[in-house]
């Protein structure tokens, strides 16, 4: 199996640009899988506490008008997430997008920070029940854990404990924390038995804030990186073998009994 990672920026000039060339990459190199940052298709909204309505709207029409872009991408699976208004509650939503069949819902982010750029606990809203459910995909289970989420490492290991192949996290990180959330994600594939892949917002914010890019993949049991993006290299395709992740859920520390 192919799968691909990148680093998108948060300027949406930039953005553009980089979409072009994440297509071209794409024709090239012919992925199964892509993962996308976390919300993409717009300028990052948390990084003012105060909170506007009509930019969370604005932020969901923009993501909407990006939809018709990933279902012209020549890939099977493209995960990603996007803002979400439902009964005036504002969520941050993973989704895959299959060909052939559509957009389906994966996971609902439900551990938010609250700090300088991060003010995600003053914008974003839980689900009543919040639910980490594996999700089939043919052959394929996947996980999804959205950027904070990924340090409540027990899901990562529910995940492993249900046979997923693939760990997905989109994110959106400073530069400044890379490699805390590089670690993390190495730590993660052995956890949950699976590769770990992790697309990042990359380029300056609002405020001069510089987005962290270095997205990257893990491969199980080890947690070696396999590949990581870089301004030089904002796209990796890496051919991975999913027998090493289902080997893995019978090894070290999957196998312990709890």
């Amino acid at each position: 199996m192919k799968i691909t990672i990148c680093q998108l920026s948060d300027n949406e000039i930039e953005f553009a640009e980089d979409w072009k060339s994440l297509k071209t990459h794409l024709s090239q190199n012919q992925t199964d899988l892509l993962l996308l940052p976390e919300m993409p298709f717009c300028k990052w909204v948390a990084s003012t506490k105060t909170v506007n309505e009509a930019v969370k709207a604005d932020s969901v029409q923009k993501h909407e008008k990006w939809m018709a872009a990933v279902e012209d991408l020549e890939v099977q699976y493209v995960v990603y997430s996007k803002p979400v208004i439902e009964s005036d509650q504002y969520f941050n939503t993973a989704f895959v997008y299959q060909q052939g069949i559509g957009h389906q819902k994966i996971h609902t982010k439900a551990f938010f920070p609250e700090e300088p750029h991060f003010w995600e606990e003053s914008w974003y809203d839980r689900e009543a029940n919040p639910s980490f459910d594996v999700v089939d995909l043919g052959d394929i289970k996947i996980g999804i854990l959205l950027c904070t989420e990924m340090w409540f490492n027990e899901y990562a290991r529910k995940y492993g404990k249900q046979g997923i192949d693939l760990l997905l996290c989109p994110r959106a990180t400073g530069e400044g924390s890379i490699n805390h959330w590089t670690r993390c994600g190495q730590t993660l594939a052995v956890i949950s038995g699976a590769y770990c892949l992790s697309s990042n917002k990359s380029g300056t914010g609002d405020d001069d804030f510089e987005w962290g890019g270095t997205s990257f993949i893990a491969e199980p049991m080890t947690g070696n990186l396999l590949g990581t993006t870089s301004e030089n290299e904002k796209f990796i395709t890496c051919e991975i073998d999913l027998n090493k992740s289902r080997e893995a859920k019978s090894d070290y520390p999957l196998y312990v009994k709890e």
